[in-house]
Order: structure tokens, then sequence, then C-alpha cells
């Protein structure tokens, strides 16, 4: 029997670099973003950081029903003292509407005052020419906390309105 010389083990052929999944993974992430960039420079934002419309064509001069009215700026704490409504503040933050109410506010107050307050803000807008109101949603609570020790939801009121009741 003739012996044979063991043969040397040969390594597997290494895949060439550029060959390798996450290469291309990269290469694919950097021709995107480099395309974005191409297609808005801004990333669609001012640069004060607000959100722009991408829709930025419009006529040279537009005639007077395309013109929106002059009207003021939303106040949301103005309207809600004109109006009658015992609250302690207001504010916008985030699309949201909050107003904060005594304790003492019945929770038919509290979604009264939301309703109301979430009218006014779509009035707003369609007086303005705007197409959305600037906020989606009215909050109405008393600060207190539902975190708090002892916090019990009966005794405080709560109230809320989205821009479903604008359609309506």
């Amino acid at each position: 029997m003739v012996e044979q010389s063991p043969q040397p083990l040969v390594p597997a052929s290494k895949k060439a670099w550029y060959l390798k999944w996450w290469v291309w993974l990269v290469v694919v992430v950097v021709v995107a973003g480099g395309v974005s960039a191409l297609v808005d420079p801004s990333g669609g934002r001012s640069r004060s950081g607000t959100y722009q419309s991408t829709q930025s064509v419009l006529p040279a001069t537009p005639t007077a029903s395309e013109t929106p009215a002059q009207v003021a700026p939303l106040d949301l704490e103005a309207f809600l003292t004109a109006s009658g409504a015992e609250f302690e503040s207001a504010r916008l933050s985030a699309r949201k509407a909050y107003i904060y109410v005594p304790t003492e506010t019945t929770n038919e107050q509290a979604q009264m005052i939301a309703t109301t307050a979430m009218l006014y803000i779509c009035d707003h807008a369609v007086q303005a020419g705007e197409k959305f109101p600037v906020v989606n949603r009215v909050e109405v609570s008393d600060s207190v906390s539902p975190t708090s020790p002892d916090y019990n939801a009966a005794e405080h009121p709560s109230g809320f309105a989205t821009d479903a009741v604008c359609a309506g």
C-alpha cells in the first residue's frame, strides 16, 4: 500500500472586503442619504427649525379670493376669558392645548370648555385660511398630577376634544 503524504490544509478563500454584506449596507445608506439631500437639501426644515410645507409653488400674485383674511393671532387665554370660562392657565404645546381649571370644576364643565376651545381653534384656522388647526387635541384638567399620592380621578375634572369636532 502506498502511503500518501498528508495534504497541507488549504485555508478557505476569504471573501474580498467589497463582497461582504455590511459593506453593501453602508453603501445603500450613504446613497439613500445623498439622494435625500439632493431632493430636499434643508431636510424639510426652515432655518428656525420648524417644518415647512413642501408645496412652495404659489401663483405670482394671489387673487382676492385666494388671499387669507388678516386675523388676529390665536390667543386661547383671551378667548377663554371672553367666554367666561374659569381657568387657571392655558398653553399650546406639541399640537395639543392644555387648559388647567380649578379642582372644583365638574367633568361636564371641563368637557364643555374643551369642546368650545377646540371649536374656537378650528374657526381660527378657517379664518386664517389654514388647512389644519394649530392643535388637534384640547385637554382640560386641574393641575394635580395623577401620579401624586392619594390621587382619585373622581375628585378631579377631566375633559378633552379633538379636531373631529371641527367637521361635525
